[in-house]
């Protein structure tokens, strides 16, 4: 089966470098889920495809780079209108984070949906999320967001993504077996203790059991030096085929 994994935003949250927020959509026989839904995403899903032919979310932690779009997919979503239901899993706290920012952006937008929003605990237990089979893996990341990565089973293919994280023994675990490993680098060479750099990710890449790697969530630092470094990284709008 073909597996098409589209990078809408490959940006820090300070879309340095003028990129969107993280917001990977993931294509398959099966349906369509979105990797995160930064807060500038939005534009980019639309300019790639139907909304609605999105059937599932996967969050990785509660930083609005990483979470706050779902509320302007929601309100969108409500006027297109959307009729089939949209199935969004992430940490624990995701779903009361997610109504308390739609109460603070347009709270009068949010009343008799058209369409059924599910939320969903990801866990160390796969679980179906809309195409896919979802496990979320503890990271080092700041705690008080909930940090996870992901392992996306769709379309007999398996994706891993870091979301945000410093190295630890996590990331080799949620690596494993992957037919691709998304993974940030926020940085080339600057140590930094809730993300990884270039430098330090390759250092560890021997420790990574998994076929290709793609970096993204690239930072001013790393867009500096993206031609050294030493990794494949993505731009708003790559396309990869699996």
């Amino acid at each position: 089966m073909t597996v098409r994994v589209t990078f809408l935003g490959t940006g820090n949250a300070f879309a340095d470098g003028g990129r969107s927020h993280a917001c990977i959509l993931v294509t398959a026989p099966e349906g369509r889920i979105l990797l995160d839904c930064g807060g500038s995403s939005l534009p980019a899903i639309r300019r790639a495809c139907d909304p609605e032919s999105i059937d599932a979310i996967a969050i990785t932690h509660l930083h609005g780079d990483h979470f706050g779009g779902l509320v302007f997919f929601a309100m969108e979503a409500k006027y297109a209108p959307r009729r089939k239901a949209l199935r969004i899993g992430g940490p624990p706290s995701l779903e009361r984070r997610f109504k308390d920012a739609s109460v603070a952006l347009f709270d009068d937008f949010y009343r008799d949906l058209p369409y059924l929003l599910e939320f969903t605990v990801l866990g160390a237990t796969a679980q179906r999320l809309g195409p896919a089979e979802v496990v979320a893996i503890p990271v080092d990341h700041v705690p008080e967001s909930e940090p996870y990565g992901l392992r996306v089973h769709i379309g007999g293919k398996l994706i891993a993504y870091s979301g945000d994280a410093r190295w630890s023994g996590a990331l080799p675990t949620i690596a494993e077996g992957a037919d691709l490993f998304i993974c940030e680098s926020t940085y080339y060479g600057t140590p930094d203790p809730v993300h990884l750099s270039a430098t330090e990710l390759n250092a560890h890449r021997d420790e990574l059991h998994c076929g290709r790697v793609v970096v993204t969530h690239l930072g001013k630092d790393a867009i500096a030096h993206v031609a050294s470094l030493g990794l494949e990284h993505a731009e708003d709008g790559t396309e990869l085929v699996l």
